[in-house]
């Protein structure tokens, strides 16, 4: 069996990259590739390597195509590769070159361990919908050759997620519990726990609350997010090891489940919750009214010396879920209900009811010929816009991530209203500067030009980015240094710099299912 398996880059930019065994590993636009190339997604391959059966599964994410061999592999597909096989990140560019240590000796054995005929174990790749929840857009592997979990433990849905004690007797009545500031704090009295031994139980009180709880009737369970273990600042055991110390310690039945990573099941987002009702809880019905969930990420202000919470992730979680929200203070203790702050963005409050252009009466297009300026956030509803509506009105859109550069842009805008057509400029346009290229060169051409501001937030576009990756929608995901960066350059157009008009557009949702809508409704963000 290979012991190492790597991506060799053709034109020696960086040191080959490992791809361990059996773990998904996702490249593309980075430091570590060194590809700045703006057609390339962040996340543009997903790559699974086996070393039993010297191979690498392929699975192209990102937007442009990738490239096998010189052959293209289109957008969800996926390609087995061989030793030797060339992985093009971006069709024909970007090249590297799969490399196992040592290389296979014998394809015809490897042929037959890929078709069954040997006695090596097989790995068996499905997609799972999720449903309220769906979709990292990662690959859902069914293992036969998971190594042994320790007793009462399962990890599901590619490492995704961890239960204990999932066969526990199910009930109407839960009791959920964060576990980290809410269950236990830390020995050392920091922040963050300096090892897996760093925990002590938070209040003395706890074990007899719960024992109290348990003896009503209720199901006891931790909701947990742990998303350093996909980080690789912790271990898989390790989390398990501390979880099973804990319950021990607390001397009452508990069932938990633990988000790995940031996807669909770390909360707020439902998806922990969702598995539960479906698959583990003996498919009890849950009374909401009745239930209840503690969490320290509670949105609380600073008070005092004591510093405000990190996130509201567990109080939109119970949110989310549609039952009563308690601190550790207030349920273990008996406090009075403490001050919190909601996010300023509601997505349950999205009016899809509004006009699309402020004012009402916007004209579109205005004029025989004419170039429209978009303003706005990624996720703001920019190329959705241009793409639908603009697209069927005649115009032309010049969009920098996909054709390269602002200069093209200028290009497009000037050739295509040369032969009178319409152009839309589907970029961020954050400043004077950006806006300055394209009204200079309509002016030259005495073309009209208007500016239109997406009147979307910078949440409300975060959120909107959640949503996508949630569903599986063919966008990369973006880092809030990018949201970020827009708003410390952002300076609100006016028409003194050369635009006719300036017209604002309200974000219109459009869902494909009402479970979408119903996911979108949901609080998508911890903070």
């Amino acid at each position: 069996m290979a012991k190492r398996c790597i991506l060799k880059c053709l034109k020696d930019l960086h040191p080959p990259m490992s791809l361990p065994d059996r773990r998904n590993i996702i490249i593309g636009r980075s430091r570590e590739t060194k590809i700045k190339d703006k057609r390339c997604s962040k996340t543009q391959v997903e790559l699974y390597a086996d070393y039993s059966v010297y191979t690498v599964t392929m699975r192209q994410i990102g937007a442009n195509t990738t490239g096998v061999n010189g052959n293209p592999l289109k957008f969800g597909n996926t390609a087995v590769l061989k030793h030797n096989d060339i992985v093009e990140v971006l069709l024909g560019d970007h090249q590297y070159k799969v490399e196992f240590e040592p290389a296979p000796v014998n394809s015809i054995l490897i042929k037959e361990r890929l078709q069954g005929g040997s006695d090596m174990p097989r790995k068996a790749v499905e997609k799972r919908d999720l449903s309220d929840d769906r979709g990292s857009g990662r690959l859902k592997r069914a293992c036969t050759d998971k190594p042994s979990q320790p007793e009462g433990w399962e990890e599901l849905y590619d490492g995704d997620l961890l239960v204990y004690n999932r066969n526990m007797k199910g009930s109407s009545k839960i009791a959920g519990y964060d576990m980290d500031g809410t269950l236990i704090t830390t020995k050392s009295g920091k922040v963050f726990a300096q090892g897996p031994n760093d925990w002590k139980i938070i209040f003395p009180q706890v074990p007899g609350k719960l024992k109290e709880l348990h003896d009503n009737g209720y199901k006891l369970i931790i909701f947990t997010n742990q998303a350093g273990i996909a980080a690789g600042k912790q271990t898989v055991p390790g989390i398990q090891k501390k979880i099973g110390a804990i319950i021990a310690e607390l001397g009452v039945p508990f069932q938990a489940i633990v988000s790995t990573g940031k996807g669909p099941y770390r909360k707020p987002a439902l998806g922990m919750w969702n598995f539960l009702l479906k698959e583990a809880n003996q498919g009890i019905d849950i009374d909401l009214h009745s239930s209840m969930y503690v969490g320290d990420a509670a949105g609380r202000p600073a008070v005092a010396k004591k510093k405000k919470d990190f996130s509201n992730g567990d109080r939109l979680f119970a949110l989310n879920i549609g039952i009563p929200f308690f601190t550790p203070e207030e349920h273990f203790l008996g406090i009075k209900t403490e001050q919190f702050i909601l996010p300023e963005f509601d997505p349950r409050k999205v009016d899809n009811s509004k006009p699309l252009f402020e004012p009402s009466s916007a004209q579109v297009p205005k004029h025989k010929v004419e170039v429209a300026v978009f303003v706005g956030y990624p996720g703001s509803g920019k190329s959705f816009l241009a793409s639908t509506h603009f697209a069927k009105l005649g115009y032309v859109q010049a969009n920098r991530d996909t054709i390269g550069s602002w200069q093209k842009c200028v290009a497009l805008l000037e050739k295509s209203t040369q032969e009178g057509k319409h152009v839309v400029i589907d970029n961020t346009n954050p400043d004077v500067e950006s806006r300055k290229r394209y009204i200079d060169a309509a002016k030259k051409l005495n073309i009209p030009i208007r500016c239109f501001i997406f009147n979307v937030s910078k949440d409300h576009c975060r959120h909107n980015n959640k949503f996508r990756t949630f569903t599986g929608a063919s966008h990369e995901n973006i880092s809030d240094m990018v949201y970020n960066m827009y708003k410390s350059k952002y300076v609100e157009p006016t028409l003194k710099e050369g635009f006719e008009e300036i017209i604002r557009v309200n974000f219109i949702p459009k869902f494909r299912t009402a479970k979408d809508e119903a996911l979108y409704r949901k609080f998508l963000l911890e903070k």
